[in-house]
């Protein structure tokens, strides 16, 4: 309480205390649900991210979301463990009184943080084997587009829109002005498709 309303304020009994200060943490358990405490550990879990030339794909804006919300479960469930760990040194036994609701459910919501933290992990690509199926899974669309590429391309010289670029050795017809390239005969040669 600022010094100045601390003035104007007076006890309605003996003994009373003044009223706490906006913003206060008296009342403050493990600080998992409070923007001020989730926030700047979820900024330094996004920044990492963001440094780390292995995952540079997660710069692009569309992942913010995804990323803040994996940082955000990240935070929380941080502050869970910690509190979680007070909570073991007060009982002594480590693991804390679990008699007591608040314990009961900070392990109930540690649990639910880490499901939510290590789904998001798995989604953006944070661990090894998500890594690899996401990259397994980038390289393979880029196959089918370059699939899809070629078979168009196919498609127009068959119906005579375009006309391919012939290996040496080949005639050319005479006129006509390559639209293709010698990868495209290529694949299509060997594919038999070009006969």
């Amino acid at each position: 309480m600022s010094e100045a309303a601390e003035a104007d304020w007076t006890p309605a009994f003996p003994g009373q205390r003044p009223p706490f200060e906006p913003g206060n943490t008296v009342a403050l358990q493990h600080g998992a649900f409070s923007p001020r405490f989730v926030d700047p550990l979820a900024a330094d879990l996004v920044g990492m991210v963001l440094e780390d030339p292995q995952v540079g794909y997660l710069t692009a804006p569309a992942y913010r979301p995804a990323l803040w919300a994996w940082a955000r479960a990240e935070a929380q469930a941080q502050l869970l463990v910690e509190y979680l760990a007070r909570a073991g040194q007060e009982s002594g036994d480590g693991v804390g009184d679990l008699d007591l609701d608040r314990v009961r459910t900070a392990y109930l919501l540690l649990h639910r943080a880490e499901s939510r933290a290590d789904r998001s992990r798995a989604r953006l690509g944070l661990d090894p084997l998500s890594r690899a199926r996401l990259g397994k899974d980038v390289a393979q669309a880029k196959a089918a587009d370059a699939a899809a590429i070629m078979a168009e391309l196919h498609r127009l010289e068959q119906q005579g829109q375009i006309h391919a670029v012939h290996a040496p050795g080949r005639a050319q017809e005479a006129g006509h002005t390559p639209a293709v390239t010698d990868a495209h005969t290529a694949a299509t040669d060997a594919s038999g498709a070009g006969q």
